[in-house]
């Protein structure tokens, strides 16, 4: 039939799909009428040239797009697979219905500490409503997350790598909870510091987070002061441990009292100046601990050192005011460095326990500077 219909011409697309599509539906009300169903054979034959036209339209698209069919269908299952994804993160980064994020001049005075992120702060809320903030983007949302996940890969692998031995129990113990302090006080902080319950509330927050910080310079600093200090005479050992633990005391002090950001900042200057001087006392003769700590021992304050400058001098966004007000801030860059910096904390204390545990007071930095230039 269609060798009829051309009459000697080349048909089209179009063409031969209109002649098989007629042919095909008189052939469907003959068969229909033979048996006497002509309301149903319409409706059918109707319903079965709408099929095989939606067939033939999508394959006449994909032969002028130049792209096979069952390529069509793998991009369209691809696509539909693609939107579970991109509509659960969509959801994360909306907040839930009834929860309007604010901008800087709506917050409360004692919130308002960084005029440079303007906008994505949460509204004051009770307990479930801070909460419930864990589960959508907000200004927030990266400084709880850089401090709340350490909590957990710490308490789930440092302990195991620790000596337990009672000699050196309690300096184990100290690195553990100087570890996770700092994190547990600042995601508490972070968390709850819109509580709904007034400046009050916020404070006595913010005091916890202090605490946590001078938990990790204090206790979570010991077994670098005890490894520095291991080969002196007892009474030179204890005097600077003991030196190192009024100089912490008189640091929390401070750190509960201050009443400006550069006072809480400045509050651990004594603790740090020793930890440099004790730093320096790891080159000389006297002092001890595992040589291949040192390069942590510097990085442990160096680097946190870094980031509190770049959380006071508020960079980058003091110079792009609301572009980075979600990520990328200076706090948020803080968080991720004084983490490095426990990192290096960590590591030094290993390898620091290791060696006093071997006990070799002839395995040096000094020692092994000094065979050196002997073999030079």
């Amino acid at each position: 039939m269609l060798n009829d219909q051309t009459n000697g011409h080349k048909m089209t697309t179009t063409e031969i799909q209109t002649a098989v599509l007629d042919s095909g539906l008189r052939e469907c009300e003959n068969s229909m009428n033979s048996n006497n169903n002509s309301s149903n054979g319409s409706s059918s034959c109707n319903s079965l040239n709408g099929d095989a036209s939606h067939e033939f339209t999508t394959a006449s698209q994909s032969q002028a797009s130049g792209v096979p069919n069952n390529s069509v269908n793998s991009t369209t299952n691809t696509s539909t697979t693609s939107k579970p994804i991109l509509n659960q993160l969509n959801k994360y980064l909306t907040p839930p219905p009834g929860v309007d994020l604010k901008d800087w001049h709506e917050m409360p005075r004692h919130l308002q500490f960084n005029p440079y992120v303007l906008k994505g702060y949460r509204p004051l809320q009770d307990v479930r409503g801070c909460l419930n903030s864990l589960f959508y983007m907000h200004n927030e949302t990266v400084n709880i997350l850089t401090h709340g996940i350490p909590i957990v890969y710490i308490l789930a692998t440092v302990p195991a790598i620790l000596p337990w031995e009672n000699e050196y129990r309690f300096l184990s113990w100290c690195h553990l909870v100087g570890s996770v302090a700092p994190w547990c006080g600042s995601f508490m902080y972070h968390l709850f510091m819109n509580l709904e319950h007034g400046e009050y509330t916020y404070y006595r927050l913010l005091q916890l987070d202090m605490l946590g910080i001078w938990i990790s310079q204090s206790f979570g600093a010991l077994p670098m002061v005890t490894a520095t200090v291991f080969c002196l005479n007892g009474f030179m050992k204890w005097f600077i441990i003991l030196s190192y633990c009024v100089l912490s005391i008189w640091g929390l002090y401070k750190a509960l009292t201050a009443a400006s950001p550069w006072q809480r900042r400045l509050c651990f200057a004594l603790p740090f100046t020793m930890r440099i001087f004790l730093a320096l006392l790891r080159v000389t003769r006297l002092g001890g601990g595992n040589p291949s700590s040192f390069t942590h021992v510097v990085l442990q304050d160096s680097v946190s050192l870094v980031g509190g400058v770049i959380g006071a001098m508020h960079i980058p966004e003091k110079w792009f005011p609301g572009a980075v007000d979600m990520w990328l801030n200076s706090h948020n860059i803080m968080h991720i460095l004084v983490v490095t910096a426990v990192y290096s904390m960590h590591q030094a204390t290993v390898l620091d326990l290791e060696w006093m545990v071997n006990g070799k007071c002839t395995d040096t930095i000094a020692m092994n500077l000094t065979e050196t230039h002997t073999e030079l």
